[in-house]
């Protein structure tokens, strides 16, 4: 019999002791895993942690369920980000997860740019993290989380530009959901920052850096769709004077192609390759 690529049963000898010693390190005992075996693993125990292994375990509501459902792989929360980055979540945090903000006739609604398709089809959800471990997860450490040995990787990731810049060292996501266009806005190519702007319905904001390349990083992850692949998104900050850059510069992000995620700076002048990003307000 072939077994699937993912079987437990493929799992190598060698991993074998250090997954029994992240049971262990939960309290997990020899009770417990007779516990598991019982009726050759019939039972509701066994059930209930194959649920914790799987993440469908982790609580959720009417919300967060229907979003989930509706978004798709575009859809981020809890158990995504303890799947792909180990994150670990305070009681504080999973309440504020299972109060998603929007409800479905948002989501069903059509896209304030593109009448044709719905917000569902063209927007990214994802839960905000402050922190990695103990580390806040900037721009900077998004990058280097991702180095340029893999994928996905930042186009800056070596030296870059940005150094010293409050919007990409400091500034953190808030721990509340963002709802994101996945590509800029359309015709909000060959504008003015001013009339990027304009474009924006009152319930439309320009996202921060931190959320824009949040975005691009987690859907790449769980889709490996690079979003704006030729085009910039510009973002809401501007950036302070240092030795590589003049201060007053917007912020944007995009070109993401295989070398990598693209933060830079936009001197404002109209370009067909910058665009403004979307975020929906809370």
């Amino acid at each position: 019999m072939t077994l699937p690529t993912k079987s437990i049963f493929r799992l190598p000898a060698s991993d074998l002791n250090p997954t029994l010693k992240a049971l262990n390190d939960q309290g997990v005992t020899l009770d417990h895993i007779g516990m598991l075996r019982a009726n050759n693993g019939n039972n509701d125990y066994a059930r209930f942690v194959g649920r914790a292994f799987t993440q469908t375990a982790f609580p959720s509501s009417t919300d967060t369920r229907i979003a989930r459902i509706l978004l798709n792989k575009s859809f981020v929360d809890v158990c995504d980000w303890v799947t792909l980055y180990g994150a670990i979540f305070t009681r504080q945090q999973m309440r504020v997860a299972l109060k998603f903000p929007w409800n479905e006739d948002v989501l069903q609604s059509p896209d304030p740019w593109e009448p044709k398709k719905l917000v569902k089809d063209t927007h990214t959800a994802f839960l905000g993290l402050e922190k990695i471990g103990n580390d806040p997860l900037t721009v900077s450490k998004w990058i280097e989380l991702h180095p340029a040995t893999g994928q996905p990787r930042f186009y800056f990731s070596e030296n870059p530009w940005h150094v010293g810049q409050p919007h990409t060292d400091v500034a953190t996501l808030s721990p509340r959901w963002y709802l994101l266009r996945n590509e800029i806005v359309p015709g909000s190519t060959g504008k003015s920052p001013d009339d990027q702007v304009k474009l924006l319905p009152a319930e439309y904001e320009l996202p921060n850096t931190i959320a824009e390349v949040s975005k691009d990083i987690l859907i790449f992850r769980k889709t490996d769709i690079r979003l704006n692949p030729s085009l910039w998104a510009r973002c809401s900050e501007t950036t302070v004077k240092t030795e590589k850059v003049s201060g007053g510069v917007w912020s944007m992000v995009g070109y993401f192609s295989e070398n990598g995620l693209d933060v830079n700076d936009w001197y404002g002048g109209r370009s067909d390759d910058v665009g403004c990003g979307a975020a929906r307000k809370v």
